[in-house]
């Protein structure tokens, strides 16, 4: 069997309901039904208080009138027995029967057979006018007195069925009372199983949803249950995931932009700054140690050599240079071209990287044994022509990009004007 975490909603609410619900109805139609009892032993007791009448009047006749009066009255009196022994449903009237209502009905039954007989032999008997006959003195007083025992008894069964009555009347009153608190609980239930499933779900929810506009994006629903709630949160969950993640790819891609306008805006920067000591270096001592100066900041170097060709690209002289270690600026203050990497004038254009262990063992290595690895060659040219290179050194090992690339030949470009 599934747990109740597990049904649906409805399914919930009519489990929680249902029981509140068949225990109403049930009240309901027994309160219905006492109803009808009642109503129907009341029936009971106006028709027994109406054959108290027809005895008296009973007597009458027997004492003034003839037989004929007399027969109808006590029909009609047989009519009102048979009508309390039965029943009729459609008025409605029902004796509440029971052991006690039952022996004094008989009792009522026993004495009617009496009563009738008596009647019978007082009765007058109709004659002529010339011939009356005269009625006994002491009849109408036996008579009085056998239709008081007779009332009495039907008193007492009056009063058998006042007694069920009454019982059944506390019992519904008790059963009204019942109703109220089964109402009362009924209610006080369905709002704890409201809050529990509806209000408590609710409540998360919007408390996630106001760390989401609080701008917690990591803010989730528990799902606790499957039923639409469950669906919901589920649902709520996956929106904040997805929402999550468009902001990341956002911010990854605002990162991007911003760090490409700032690496726009440092080269900007960079050229604006060598276009300035290009503009302000009065000497060409000035405008070679300047610019090796700021190459090695803007391109990160450990160290940068500024060197320059002869008419006929043969030899290489070092005009100006920053973190080179003395013993490798003696050794390579003029460098043949050929003896190097570095000073390659048949090398293609643009700038190139050159791992420092790739060098042939041929090959000058003062790089090397200065303790750097890589080493970037930049030629110097302008209108076609090889006026020199910019060899910028670093100890670790290094990539550049085309924006960097770029960057470089720009810089010697304006070096070259200059120069």
């Amino acid at each position: 069997m599934r747990s109740l975490h597990q049904w649906p909603l409805g399914a919930k609410l009519s489990l929680t309901a249902a029981p509140f619900l068949l225990l109403a109805l049930c009240a309901m139609a027994v309160l219905v039904w006492m109803s009808l009892q009642l109503e129907g032993g009341a029936a009971a007791v106006n028709e027994a208080g109406r054959m108290r009448m027809q005895a008296y009047r009973m007597v009458l006749s027997a004492d003034r009138s003839g037989t004929a009066g007399l027969t109808q009255q006590t029909a009609e009196f047989e009519r009102s027995l048979q009508l309390l022994r039965q029943g009729d449903p459609e008025r409605p009237l029902f004796v509440p029967w029971d052991d006690t209502v039952r022996q004094r009905f008989a009792a009522v039954e026993q004495d009617w057979q009496r009563f009738r007989s008596r009647l019978a032999s007082v009765a007058p008997v109709s004659a002529p006018v010339s011939a009356p006959v005269p009625a006994p003195v002491s009849a109408p007083t036996t008579l009085d007195t056998d239709a008081a025992d007779f009332a009495a008894h039907i008193d007492h069964f009056v009063a058998g069925i006042e007694a069920h009555l009454a019982r059944w009347t506390a019992l519904m009153h008790l059963l009204q009372i019942a109703l109220m608190a089964l109402a009362v609980l009924g209610a006080a239930v369905l709002l704890y199983t409201g809050h529990l499933f509806v209000l408590e779900p609710v409540g998360l929810l919007k408390q996630a949803i106001h760390r989401i506009q609080g701008g917690d994006l990591g803010a989730r629903v528990a799902r606790t249950t499957n039923d639409e709630f469950g669906t919901l949160a589920a649902g709520f969950n996956d929106m904040a995931g997805q929402l999550q993640s468009m902001y990341r790819n956002l911010e990854g891609r605002v990162q991007e932009k911003t760090a490409q306008l700032e690496e726009k805006h440092e080269r900007l920067t960079s050229l604006y700054e060598v276009t300035t000591r290009v503009t302000k270096a009065a000497t060409l001592e000035e405008l070679a140690s300047g610019f090796t100066k700021s190459v090695a900041r803007i391109a990160r170097a450990d160290g940068v050599a500024l060197r320059w060709s002869d008419e006929a690209n043969k030899s290489y002289l070092m005009l100006a240079s920053h973190g080179l270690p003395q013993a490798m600026l003696d050794a390579e203050h003029c460098l043949a071209a050929g003896d190097c990497h570095c000073g390659s004038p048949q090398a293609a254009p643009g700038a190139r990287v050159i791992p420092i262990r790739a060098m042939q063992p041929a090959r000058k290595d003062h790089c090397a044994r200065a303790g750097f690895q890589t080493v970037v060659s930049v030629p110097i040219r302008l209108h076609e022509r090889l006026m020199g290179e910019v060899d910028l050194f670093f100890h670790a090992q290094v990539e550049l990009s085309d924006d960097e690339r770029a960057l470089l030949e720009a810089l010697t470009l304006q070096l070259a004007g200059a120069m």
